[in-house]
């Protein structure tokens, strides 16, 4: 039995991301980049107003004010991806939309607020210093400059960066195929007839939805007690998918049958059980390149496995950076304990009082019930046995949680 922290540092070291993939960059968000991306275009491609008003010559306003106007024949206007051709020559103006080409001889845009319009004429009532209101060519993007870095977690605003900089497909890791087994001759799909002594499978909906929730392509299968169906499901498993979880069997018991099949398929076992408390029967190998994680059956031990190793290992091959949730500084407002050896992980509720976050770790009254009010995750590490009432820590959101208030 191995550390919490040797673990990650053998899943960081047996996994790597996957060959690189092209995508569109309509489907690229959330995906990472796999290498530095360099404009193709200068963006804008020419000086653009960043207003509605009027294109002019700095120096022929330059004392212009409401009291004084200055007076400037309107000789044409251009419109956003218009292609008029005017020049802007002493004593005259063109007006101008935002996002449209500044005009030949133009050096400033002078805003609609600050005119007024006199027939073809144009009262200039204030100043326009050269460059006022107008984006640059290049000043958004400059070509063959890097714009996002290799390994970039691609969000909406950067896929539009993408587009503008002239990509409609991007270099990206894809994200592994999941495979989740659940076994036991008690567990029950939801929906189906729920006899004595029978419970619905809520570990492996949970998996298969945290899955979906960061975007893994997941399947799953629930299979009974029984070693020849669970040999041929992994054995199907692994021709269709990248990665296998299983749920329940992989502890020591006489139906505890997983190690023992994977063991016949050749098995690679790079660690078998860690000392983390709860989830500490969890396991991580290779048959051939299949990645294998093996969590254990009770419901706060299968999610803690799956939430603080398997779902790292994932966000590994994703190219993804191994924390997968937000980090933010609260304080604890119950005392925590737990073993010096050990890694204890905690399931709690964030409370905002005044200007400070609170973390109270959710009584432990039944296993449903403590995973249900589970809204942030926090750890008591290796080598300390109490996190003190009113001592900050850092816990993991799991869903959204503003701490911000005005």
């Amino acid at each position: 039995m191995i550390s919490f922290k040797e673990a990650l540092t053998l899943i960081a070291k047996h996994l790597s991301p996957f060959p690189p993939i092209y995508l569109p960059v309509w489907e690229a968000k959330d995906f990472v980049l796999a290498e530095d991306v360099i404009a193709k275009v200068d963006v804008p491609n020419r000086d653009v107003s960043l207003k509605d008003g009027f294109a002019v010559r700095s120096e022929d306003i330059s004392e212009a004010n409401p009291e004084n106007p200055v007076v400037l024949n309107l000789v044409g206007q251009v419109f956003a991806g218009g292609d008029e051709d005017f020049e802007v020559l002493p004593g005259t103006c063109v007006r101008i939309t935002a996002g449209a080409p500044l005009p030949q001889g133009a050096n400033a845009v002078l805003s609609e607020e600050f005119s007024r319009v006199e027939g073809d004429k144009i009262l200039a009532l204030a100043d326009a210093p050269c460059g006022l209101n107008v984006l640059k060519r290049g000043e958004d993007l400059s070509a063959d400059n890097i714009i996002l870095k290799a390994g970039t977690l691609l969000s909406p605003m950067e896929v539009g960066i993408l587009a503008a900089a002239g990509f409609d497909r991007v270099k990206v890791f894809p994200r592994p195929k999941v495979k989740i087994i659940a076994t036991g001759d008690e567990v029950v799909a939801p929906g189906k007839p729920l006899e004595p002594g029978k419970l619905y499978a809520s570990n492996l909906v949970t998996l298969v939805s945290w899955c979906k929730h960061f975007g893994f392509p997941v399947s799953w299968a629930l299979i009974n007690d029984e070693k020849s169906s669970l040999k041929k499901a992994i054995e199907e498993t692994f021709s269709q998918n990248d990665v296998l979880i299983t749920s329940g069997g992989a502890w020591r018991g006489p139906k505890d049958l997983v190690l023992k099949v994977l063991e016949d398929l050749g098995w690679q076992e790079i660690f078998n059980y860690v000392r983390i408390g709860p989830g500490k029967a969890v396991s991580f190998g290779k048959v051939d390149e299949k990645v294998i994680f093996t969590l254990p059956g009770g419901p706060p031990s299968n999610q803690m496995a799956f939430l603080n190793l398997a779902l790292p290992g994932l966000f590994k091959l994703s190219g993804r950076d191994m924390d997968p949730f937000p980090t933010i500084k609260a304080f604890n407002r119950k005392p925590l304990s737990g073993q010096k050896h050990w890694t204890q992980f905690f399931f709690g509720k964030l409370f905002k009082e005044e200007d400070k976050v609170y973390f109270e770790a959710s009584p432990f009254k039944s296993r449903l019930s403590y995973l249900g009010q589970a809204e942030a995750l926090a750890v008591l590490p290796e080598g300390k046995t109490i996190i003190v009432a009113g001592e900050p820590l850092c816990v993991r959101l799991l869903k959204p949680f503003c701490s911000c208030s005005f």
